[in-house]
Order: structure tokens, then sequence, then C-alpha cells
């Protein structure tokens, strides 16, 4: 975001985050507890009795389940439970959570990155945690240490808890252990600033990503200072003074989330130490120009040693800059994403994956090498899909697959495993939610088989109960065909969501499964039982510890093949 634009907003939003919202609420239990955060475990700050009068609500939790209030000069949580609403739409109040939403929300964030500095300076009289709001509650984003100085941007209502800028990271810290060395904190705007970019503060993948995309965005942006410092240096070369103007901006410093550089910490310090590093040569070279025009008299010259050891230095930031832009680069995976693939992320660990359309008829292979290919695709909520897989004639495979959304790659929507080099048709699978989704498919092989050979699949869109084509070998011409589907073994989805196998080979109604979690004693039929083990739950078949691949045969399919 361009600086003009994030002057504008700070003064569009500088305003008191507390202010009234006009909501009223009464206690009519016995007591209410007031928490630390929108949690019934979190920590108790107070409790008050029946009657007690909350007029000082700012927020509401996600769920719509807590408020946010002023309570003695600290932000607190009360649960709707033991309330009766006096005046006012909760609904109305915006959506926070200090477990994962900074202070100020996204729009407008109260903590985060900026290059602003306050008019107050201080420093830490003890160890202080930098947070992403005033409490607690918030994550830490940052660790001062004693002594260390930095300048205070803002305050809230009470001046119990100071917004901050220390080294680039904006965030509030506790006033308990701050030391005021200049300047007028009361002058400082209740709510503080707005800051340029938010804090990632979690420890996901996402998160990672995004604190990498966040150092290569301030390296380009710093990038600019260090032409314009290297342009005045080399003109004072030229000249033997210093031409003194606007002075390009000094770049800050960055502070990692506690959090997030302990679960990433092997790529992201030694990333953050050259970064900062990077940062402190272009400040220095800014520094000393800074210092020659601010010699006494007016013709601010300048020695060759003075210029060489500056243009030193930033040879050596410019150095530094490439190095960490080739290093970010190699770690940001989905820079090198074209309009046709897409980004699984899973265990730490990423894969770009062509991306398929539904109604295309797909060849791929198998090799010593890989015995699994994962694809991508588009689906709507409610769409309904059928998936077909052949292996080509001659291939020695047993076809497995899998489906999941691509951002919850191991929660499987449905999962199925053909054998004896089969064909397989799963479906009709009903879409869950509109998003982007994971195919896998594999061969598992055998004992002293490696996976070898061509398979050709398809995805088909049955939404409005069109009817579906079979895949199919056609060895007078050695492609693969459609022709007029059969009844085949199909795999639906049962009330719980959850995919259920008929292998009859009947033209009756499927048995849905109606719950993966029901034991033996839940069913009324033996095919329910047999549509669940079909569909996954195997502990249905040790009722009489013998595992024979028929369920429940002691109870609802007693007699089944002869018992």
């Amino acid at each position: 975001m361009r600086r003009w634009v994030v002057g504008l907003l700070i003064l569009l939003v500088a305003q008191v985050i507390s202010a009234q919202s006009g909501i009223r609420v009464v206690v009519v239990n016995e007591f209410q507890n007031i928490r630390i955060s929108p949690a019934l475990g979190a920590t108790v700050i107070d409790t008050v009795n029946a009657g007690f009068v909350f007029d000082t609500i700012d927020a509401r939790s996600g769920d719509s389940q807590w408020l946010r209030i002023q309570y003695q000069c600290s932000e607190g949580w009360i649960n709707l439970a033991p309330l009766v609403i006096l005046d006012g739409d909760i609904n109305s109040l915006p959506t926070a959570d200090p477990r994962s939403v900074p202070f100020g929300g996204f729009e407008s964030p109260r903590s985060g990155f900026t290059d602003q500095q306050g008019a107050v300076t201080a420093a830490a009289t003890d160890g202080l945690r930098v947070r992403s709001g005033p409490s607690r509650a918030y994550p830490t984003l940052a660790n001062i240490n004693f002594n260390q100085a930095f300048t205070i941007t803002g305050r809230n209502d009470c001046g119990n808890w100071y917004q901050v800028n220390f080294e680039g990271t904006l965030g509030w810290v506790s006033s308990a252990f701050v030391q005021i060395l200049g300047g007028d904190v009361f002058q400082t705007p209740v709510g503080g600033i707005v800051a340029q970019t938010a804090p990632p503060s979690g420890e996901s993948r996402d998160d990672y990503i995004a604190m990498l995309r966040l150092l290569r965005d301030r390296i380009i942006i710093a990038q600019e200072s260090l032409n314009d410092i290297r342009a005045s240096w080399t003109d004072a070369a030229l000249q033997g003074r210093a031409t003194c103007q606007a002075y390009p901006p000094r770049p800050s410093n960055i502070n990692v989330p506690t959090p997030m550089l302990a679960a990433f910490f092997v790529p992201l310090d030694t990333l953050v130490t050259d970064f900062n590093d990077a940062m402190f040569n272009t400040r220095q070279a800014i520094d000393i120009f800074i210092q020659v025009c601010n010699q006494p008299g007016t013709a601010n010259p300048v020695g060759q040693a003075t210029v060489q050891g500056a243009l030193g230095i930033i040879n050596l930031a410019e150095q530094q800059y490439a190095a960490l832009l080739q290093r970010l680069a190699e770690l940001i995976p989905d820079d090198n994403v074209g309009p046709d693939e897409c980004l699984l992320v899973y265990n730490n660990k990423s894969e770009i994956l062509p991306r398929i359309g539904v109604g295309t008829i797909y060849l791929d292979d198998f090799n010593r090498r890989t015995f699994a290919r994962g694809y991508c695709f588009d689906a709507i909520e409610t769409q309904i899909l059928v998936l077909q897989t052949l292996p080509i004639p001659e291939s020695d495979l047993d076809v497995f697959v899998a489906i999941s959304a691509l951002d919850d790659p191991s929660n499987f929507l449905l999962v199925n495993q053909a054998s004896d080099g089969q064909s397989l048709t799963v479906g009709p699978l009903v879409m869950t939610r509109s998003t982007t989704y994971l195919l896998i498919i594999a061969d598992l092989g055998s004992e002293g088989r490696a996976p070898i050979g061509q398979f050709a699949f398809l995805l088909s869109d049955v939404t409005f109960g069109t009817g579906t084509q079979n895949l199919a070998w056609d060895p007078a011409t050695g492609s693969v065909i459609l022709e007029d589907a059969v009844q085949t073994s199909q795999t639906t989805i049962g009330p719980d969501g959850l995919p259920v196998v008929d292998t009859g080979g009947s033209t009756s109604p499927t048995t849905v499964c109606p719950s993966l979690s029901f034991t033996c004693n839940d069913f009324f039929t033996c095919e329910e039982a047999q549509a669940c083990y079909d569909a996954g739950n195997f502990l249905l078949d040790d009722e009489d510890n013998v595992l024979n691949g028929i369920p429940c045969e002691q109870s609802v399919c007693f007699g089944v093949a002869g018992n």
C-alpha cells in the first residue's frame, strides 16, 4: 500500500476505538465472569454480581456469543448467556478476537509493521512483550530487552497500554514497564495509528509464506531508498560536496512474531538477521550523508575517503538485497504457479499440481519412481460429480483414488480402490463447498511389484441428472473411448457427508450408510452395516473377534454366508 494512502487512512480512522456503541446489557444470573479472551477457559479478570450493567461494549466474537467490554481500564470479554440486552443490536458490532484478529481489525489494524515513528521516545525498564493489542490476550509480536529504546505512537483510554514502534514493528506494551525519555505521551492519539501491514501472528504455513512475501516487499521498497542514496553519494563524489535535499526514507528492521519464529526458526532466523543487517547498512549510508549535510557552513564539502566508504556500504547492502531476494524466490513456492496450476501445501511441503477440468478425459502414467499423481479442480457447493479411472491394457495397476479440499488435504471426502487392474467408477459425490479440490490417483502396489503403466480418468458433472458414459478401451483404434453406461459399483454420500460404497452390482437402489460412527447395535438392516463396512468402518468386522469380511455377523447380519 502506498504511503499517501496509508496517511489518508490514518487521518480517517485515527479515532477512539473504544467509543460508545449504544449497546447496554445487564447481568441476570447470580454473577458474571469477565475473561481475558472470548473462551470459557480463559483467565478471569474479575466477577460482577447480578444487576451489573455493561455499557462500554465495542465488539463481538466471531460466533456472536461474547462481547468485548472496557472494564476498569482493561479490555475484557463477557458471555451472552447470563445477560439480557437492554439497548442496541449486537449484530451491528464489529467482529474481534484477541487470539486471531489484531486490535482495530484487519481493515485498520493498530498493530503490524510501519515506518512511522512516534514523537515520544521511551525505553524498557524490564523485558517487555510487544503485543498485537492492549491486553495480555493478544499474541506477542516481538520482545524488547531491558533499556532498549523505541517510540510511542499511541495509547489506550487509561494510558496503561502504549502503542509503540519498535524497530518497525507496531504493537502494544504495558506502560508499567516503560520509562518516558522525551515528549508528552498524553498528546499521542487514543487508539494509536494504523499499521501499514497487519501482523502475520500465527504459526501456520500460510502465515509463514505471508512473512516471506512481506520480507520480499520490504526489500523492494527499501531498494528505492538505496538507489536514491547511491545517486546522492555519486553526485557528491563528482562535485566534492553534498547536495542536500530531501533525504530518502530510512528502512526499518523487522521483527518476526515469536510463535512463527519458533515454528519456522531454521529458515526465518538467518533471513531476518541478514534482512536487518541490510537495512542497517542502508540506514548507515543515509545517516552519514545527513551528518555531512549538517556540518557547519553551507558548502557541505565531503572527502573522497568518506565517499568511498559510503559507496562501499551501499554496494554491500546491494549484494545483501540480491542474495535475500534469491533465497526468498526459492522459498516462496507460488511465485511460479501458472493459470493452469495450483499449489498444494501440506506438512510444511509444497507441490505445484496441474489443474484439470470437468468433462475432459486425461491420460497419465505411473513409473518406478512415481506411484501417485495429484491434480486439482474447481467445483461449486452442491455440484455432483462422478469420477472414473481406467487402467490401459497391459498396465498392472490397482488404482486408488481420494478427493479432498485443496486447503484441507487430509480431510478426505472420498476414498476408494479398484483391484486386479479393473476400472473404477465412484460417485455421485456432492461437493461440500465452492473451492478448489485435490484429486489423488495412486497405485499402492503389492509386494514385489512396482506400479508401472498408463491410466485414463474422467470427472463428469451429473448435477442435473444427466447420465454418464463409461471410460472404455477400444482395441481396434488403440484409444480410450466413452460408451453407454451400465450398472457398476458406485459410491454415494450418506447423511453424514461420507462416501458409501455399494458393491452389489445390482440395479436396486443403493443402500446408504447412516453413519460411519455406528456400531453393530445401531443398524436396522444388514445392508446398512454392509454399506458402512464398505465405506471404511472395518471395526464392524470384529464383532466375534474373527476377521472374515462380513460385518455384524453376530447381530443384524446373522446367518449371512452360512453363519
